[in-house]
């Protein structure tokens, strides 16, 4: 090694550190799991055609699918999910990449209504978008584990309405 670069040689180790400093395995590290959570619920006949969620009953077994794209539009990850007794959905992706490169699932992924568990209540509405797709939001839960952090997206609301409701009546 010619003399004028032995000092940044050292230098360089130093600042950098030794090889053990790092671990040799970069899969051993923590990894990231993104998860999705929302709440299906059937719309009251009162609250049909807003989106006014008085009254709104749990789901349970209700199912919705997540939908991801990439930036070219195409499908790379999709997977339906069942809400537990209250209605409850939560689905982990196991995954934070696609075809190769890192994803934000605020912009890439979407939550629809599939299935209702009661068939008196099984008309899909577009409130919060779930007939379509709804988008998700980040806010700023993370459940740490021992061996992967869970990241939690958020949908929904998501609602289905009855199939026939009394029609309303007005008062004169």
């Amino acid at each position: 090694m010619p003399p004028k670069l032995l000092p940044f040689f050292l230098t360089m180790v130093f600042v950098l550190g030794s090889a053990d400093d790092f671990p040799a395995d970069v899969e051993a590290q923590k990894k990231v799991v993104v998860a999705v959570e929302g709440l299906v619920s059937c719309q009251d006949c009162g609250s049909v055609g807003t989106w006014n969620l008085a009254g709104a009953k749990p789901l349970p077994s209700a199912r919705v699918s997540i939908t991801c794209r990439d930036h070219r539009n195409r499908v790379v990850l999709y997977k339906s999910a069942a809400a537990d007794d209250n209605g409850y959905v939560f689905a982990e992706l196991y995954t934070t990449t696609m075809r190769g490169g890192y994803f934000d699932p605020v912009e890439a992924c979407g939550v629809r209504l599939l299935v209702s568990s009661d068939i008196r209540c099984d008309r899909p509405t577009d409130v919060n978008n779930g007939a379509r797709g709804a988008q998700l939001r980040y806010e700023n839960t993370t459940i740490s584990g021992q061996y992967a952090d869970i990241d939690v997206y958020v949908a929904g609301p998501l609602v289905f309405m009855p199939a026939q409701c009394p029609p309303k009546t007005t008062r004169s």
